[in-house]
């Protein structure tokens, strides 16, 4: 069992990274405005750069959009 822990901890430590980034991007609705992290949205950006726009469903229109996905620090 301890092989098994030892092989295990990486993958731990790069789901906490993977979810400490995606929490930290943002979308936003470029029609209403409407602003919540990439992670409560149901999505993983890891190791991104820049900015992307994509259209989806946005919560508060009901609409589909387009959506932006940037990172607060990182983005111009």
């Amino acid at each position: 069992m301890g092989w098994l822990k030892v092989l295990m901890t990486p993958f731990r430590r790069l789901g906490a990274d993977i979810e400490r980034e995606s929490r930290e991007w943002r979308i936003r609705c470029t029609h209403c405005g409407h602003d919540r992290s990439v992670w409560s949205a149901g999505g993983i950006r890891y190791k991104a750069i820049g900015v992307k726009h994509t259209v989806g469903f946005c919560s508060r229109c009901g609409c589909m959009r387009i959506l932006r996905l940037y990172h607060p620090v990182k983005a111009p």
